[in-house]
């Protein structure tokens, strides 16, 4: 037996009792919300001849954690801080968490929301206490039209099939739901008319659910206000201060020698990207955790792989001051590109289509021949760095114009500009005599970054989650 919400969107009034009784019950911070009252609204009024007709339209969507078949929030969760009761209630021990929101990015609902009090995810738990006691949760004891309620899986499943009142949204999602879930959600949704047309939707209320007055820091959603992306600089920092380290040990391979300047900079890099990333957990003393769901977690693989990556290094450098040549330079090159792999892997989520493509590890891996080559630069003399780092930054350039992102957009404009700039230099570097060609090294790779830099801001900034 496996519990489900029910909710008859065709009768909802938009009271919002249920959210107000699942906060109070909860005692949720401000911008915390595990239930959300979500109002739609379209259409228009048009003249026809001497009358006015209309299409206008409303209608209101009550939404929590929908305890999923297969909860993708479970699955990512680098510290397996979920867990799922035998009557399908997805539960989050928080004293587990540490407060990355990966499972926040995962979940195509919204459901997981940051309680910056506490520094750690919360979400909806179906009053798991109230069930065992016989109640009924608070949202639906609070609902004063009975529009929600709560059931069994299977017994709606035969509603379904036998008399084909309810529909369950497991193929198709009323707006603004991401239109299709692979999660199999646990709800069932007697429709309201305006979820089955064809007009415009909007939601009405997104000031409410996202109000501007509340930093991102509090909230469990993209910012659209300010500066989209800004809460995610310490990844910035950390993934492009990696990947950097991780083409400096590629590049590295092709030196009859590494010099101890490059491998010191690998490590160095690593280290602070590390340190840094440290700023994006809400609860620092658990990211001891972060390895412990190695099973299906692509966060827990990273973490592991930079690991490894960082104890190549050490036992690369060791064997560097020993004087013996062996194949650790090897394998740090190989568990650097592994942990940009993983980096990759980590942004493949469904539920942020502009994430979810191929894209988002090209684009990795570019950044690493980009920042590996003409770092390399800086430190050795030859034209083939040069070479290799505009032949990337011109790859780079068409993966920027052949993508989604606007060109309008002024940061847009500005990357094309310094990755064009950088990859002329770049050629430049590579034909100039030896002088001029050490001279042009720091301003080719000072342009690079910051195109880079730009980048990697505007991708986390292109979060769009499926839901609203």
């Amino acid at each position: 037996m496996t519990y489900a919400f029910i909710f008859d969107a065709r009768a909802c009034s938009g009271c919002k009792a249920c959210q107000e009784a699942c906060k109070d019950r909860n005692k949720l911070p401000l911008g915390v919300l595990w239930r959300q009252v979500i109002e739609v609204s379209g259409g228009k009024w048009q003249k026809t001849g001497a009358a006015w007709e209309n299409s206008v339209f409303a209608y209101n969507l009550s939404l929590a954690c929908n305890h999923c078949v297969h909860p993708k929030c479970a699955g990512v969760c680098p510290t397996d801080a979920y867990s799922v009761r035998p009557d399908g209630i997805v539960l989050l021990d928080s004293a587990k968490c540490m407060g990355c929101g990966y499972c926040a990015w995962a979940c195509p609902y919204g459901a997981p929301q940051y309680n910056a009090g506490q520094g750690v995810m919360t979400k909806c738990n179906f009053c798991y206490d109230s069930l065992d006691a016989g109640q009924p949760p608070s949202c639906v004891a609070a609902c004063p039209l009975r529009v929600l309620d709560f059931g069994t899986a299977e017994a709606l499943s035969a509603v379904e099939a036998n008399r084909n009142l309810w529909q369950l949204p497991a193929n198709e999602h009323p707006f603004p739901l991401a239109g299709y879930s692979r999660t199999e959600p646990h709800l069932a949704i007697r429709p309201h008319a305006g979820m089955g047309n064809s007009l415009e939707k909007t939601v009405a209320n997104r000031e409410e659910l996202r109000p501007s007055g509340i930093p991102e820091s509090i909230r469990g959603f993209t910012a659209t206000e300010e500066l989209p992306g800004s809460e995610e600089l310490p990844l910035v920092a950390f993934t492009l201060l990696a990947q950097m380290a991780a083409g400096l040990a590629a590049g590295a391979l092709a030196l009859a020698s590494i010099p101890w300047a490059v491998l010191l900079a690998i490590g160095a890099l690593l280290g602070a990207g590390g340190l840094i990333s440290f700023l994006h957990l809400g609860r620092k003393r658990n990211a001891w955790r972060a390895v412990a769901h190695l099973r299906k977690s692509w966060l827990s693989r990273e973490v592991l792989a930079a690991g490894l990556f960082g104890a190549a290094w050490a036992l690369a450098i060791g064997l560097a001051w020993l004087h013996r040549t062996t194949y650790a330079p090897w394998l740090m090159a190989l568990l650097g590109l592994g942990l940009v792999y993983c980096m990759g892997r980590v942004y493949l989520l469904r539920a942020v289509p502009a994430w979810n493509t191929w894209r988002t590890p090209a684009g990795f891996f570019l950044s690493t021949a980009v920042l590996g080559a003409l770092g390399i630069r800086l430190a050795v003399a030859g034209t083939g760095w040069a070479v290799v780092g505009g032949i990337a930054l011109a790859a780079e350039m068409a993966l920027v114009l052949t993508g989604p992102l606007s060109m309008r957009a002024l940061a847009s404009r500005l990357r094309v500009v310094l990755l064009g700039l950088g990859m002329v230099e770049a050629f430049v570097m590579a034909i100039a005599p030896q002088g001029s060609a050490t001279g042009l090294a720091i301003p080719v790779f000072l342009i690079a970054l910051a195109a880079e830099i730009i980048g990697r801001w505007q991708f986390y900034a292109s979060r769009a989650p499926g839901h609203f």
